[in-house]
């Protein structure tokens, strides 16, 4: 029974942690996925009009008409004035001849990429009224689609709900050169002859899930070079960290010199030190070397890191001494057992240095923040922090950022997690 409830909680334990692990990132790519709305909610339409705020839009967009040659447009509101617990709707008179153009328009300004239909309620007067919908940018350039294609025959004199997807319009037409389609304008463009159209609850439907926001996160700024600002100082640095910790370690747990055991104290004794006490002494020792803003400023201070040689100094002292002794027998120099031996045989905790060092100089902000003025030499993180600040709160730009920030270190553990069982697989066989 005892042993159950042992077992029982050390599941519930590890659930716990799995949830918490887990909730964040589920949150992050979510949310980096929706068309727009926050962590915990998603937005599902933008309500251009339903008039009943008077002569503005729903999103505060001014509703015009405009005429062309022998033409006219009039709009009437029905009821004239806002009524409680009566649905408001517009009624747009209009009548064209060849060669004129009668238009009914209202602003919306909006990305077409994140919706997925655009939907009104419409009905004409005697039935038979046609018009062509556009979305037109601000350089005046626009797609269009006739009602027709959705209503045979044009309107009814009933109410009909029409939703048109997003796809049908050529979007490619709006905003060329940019990555965004912007549309500025609605627009009811009425064919020829005369009649009333009664339309209501115009709204945009968003899409359930897009990419679009990655692609505007990269090149809202320089994340590209942030990102290899990011990778090159992190294999640097890891490469630095897995050659002299593993070197270090190896002096510690192989050769006797003075004072090894007062360096091995000092060593453990500054894995103690919280690196923010280290933050000004460091930065007043790079500005007089002038490193300020430079790579060796975000590369040597973090070569060697003081728990990567005590963990390389506690593997090494444990793998057995036979094999290193059979090498010197077999003529092997001090650097071919170093580099043939003790290496190979250390591979899980190289792995295990490598993911903790790639990780850390990964994801470091600090430091990077404080030691580099300029675009140029930001990394990922501080790039992030400093979108976040410019933007305010878009979370799901912010969030999408997050995730190519977190993408590369989800790849680079998940691999390096497999290697080290096998490394471990094959080290419980050695000696």
């Amino acid at each position: 029974m005892r042993g159950r409830l042992i077992v029982a909680g050390a599941v519930a334990a590890l659930t716990v942690m799995l949830v918490l692990t887990l909730t964040p990132l589920v949150l992050m790519f979510t949310t980096s996925l929706k068309p727009t709305g926050t962590l915990f909610q998603r937005a599902q339409q933008v309500l251009v009009a339903d008039f009943e705020t008077g002569a503005l839009n729903s999103i505060g967009g001014p509703i015009e008409a405009e005429v062309m040659g022998d033409a006219s447009v009039e709009k009437e509101f029905l009821p004239a004035e806002p009524v409680p617990g009566q649905n408001r709707v517009m009624a747009i008179h209009y009548r064209r001849q060849e060669g004129g153009a009668a238009r009914w328009l209202t602003r919306i300004a909006q990305d077409m990429r994140k919706f997925a239909f655009l939907e009104f309620r419409v009905k004409g007067q005697v039935g038979g009224e046609s018009f062509t919908v556009d979305l037109v940018d601000l350089k005046g350039r626009q797609t269009s689609l006739p009602i027709t294609q959705f209503l045979r025959g044009g309107l009814t004199t009933d109410w009909e709900t029409v939703r048109i997807p997003m796809k049908a319009f050529n979007l490619s037409l709006l905003s060329p050169g940019l990555p965004e389609r912007q549309a500025e304008d609605l627009v009811l463009s009425f064919d020829e002859g005369a009649g009333t159209v009664v339309i209501d609850e115009i709204r945009f439907l968003f899409r359930d899930w897009t990419l679009n926001n990655y692609w505007d996160v990269l090149i809202s700024g320089p994340f590209g070079r942030y990102a290899v600002n990011s990778l090159g100082i992190a294999l640097v640095v890891t490469f630095g960290n897995l050659l002299f910790s593993t070197m270090v370690g190896y002096a510690f747990a192989r050769r006797e010199f003075p004072f090894k055991k007062l360096a091995f104290f000092m060593i453990i004794g500054s894995i103690a030190i919280p690196p923010q006490v280290l933050m000004v002494p460091v930065f007043i020792l790079l500005k007089h070397l002038g490193w300020l803003n430079t790579y060796w400023a975000l590369i040597v201070p973090n070569l060697v890191a003081p728990f990567n040689i005590f963990l390389m100094r506690q593997y090494i002292s444990k793998l057995p001494m036979a094999v290193e002794e059979a090498a010197r027998i077999d003529g092997a120099s001090e650097f071919q057992i170093f580099t043939r031996v003790i290496i190979p045989l250390a591979q899980p905790a190289l792995a295990v240095a490598g993911i903790n060092t790639f990780m850390g100089s990964w994801n470091t902000f600090l430091y990077p923040f404080l030691l580099t003025n300029t675009v140029e030499m930001r990394t990922l993180p501080v790039g992030l922090a400093l979108y976040k600040s410019l933007h305010g709160v878009d979370w799901v730009h912010l969030m999408a950022g997050s995730a190519i920030t977190a993408l590369p270190v989800i790849v680079v553990f998940l691999c390096f997690q497999r290697y080290i069982i096998e490394g471990l697989t094959r080290g419980s066989t050695v000696g």
